[in-house]
C-alpha cells in the first residue's frame, strides 16, 4: 500500500496538476485509515477500552438461569474498573 502511495504522484500528475499533492495526501490519507480500521477489527477482544469485555460476555451467559443445570452456584459480575469493563 505504501508503495502504491509513493507511485501515486506520477499516475495523477497529467490529470490533477497542481493539485496532485492534495489528492495523493486524500487518498493515502483513506488507505492508511482503513489499514488501521482493519488492525482494530482484527482484534476484538482484549484489554483495551474500546476492545470487547469477553470475560464479563462469558459471566452473563454463566448466570443465565438456563445455563445452571448443573446446581452449582453462579459467578458474580464482574465491576467496571476506571469505568472500563475489562
Amino acid at each position: 500500500m505504501a508503495f502504491f502511495c509513493f507511485l501515486l504522484p506520477l499516475g495523477l500528475v497529467d490529470t490533477a496538476g497542481v493539485f496532485t499533492p492534495v489528492v495523493v495526501f486524500l487518498v493515502s490519507h483513506a488507505f492508511f485509515g482503513l489499514d488501521v480500521i482493519g488492525g482494530e477489527i482484527e482484534d476484538l477482544f482484549g484489554d483495551c477500552p474500546h476492545h470487547l469485555p469477553l470475560e464479563a460476555i462469558c459471566r452473563t451467559i454463566e448466570r443465565q438461569p438456563e445455563g445452571h443445570s448443573s446446581g452449582a452456584a453462579p459467578a458474580c459480575p464482574l465491576t467496571p474498573v476506571d469505568n472500563v469493563l475489562l
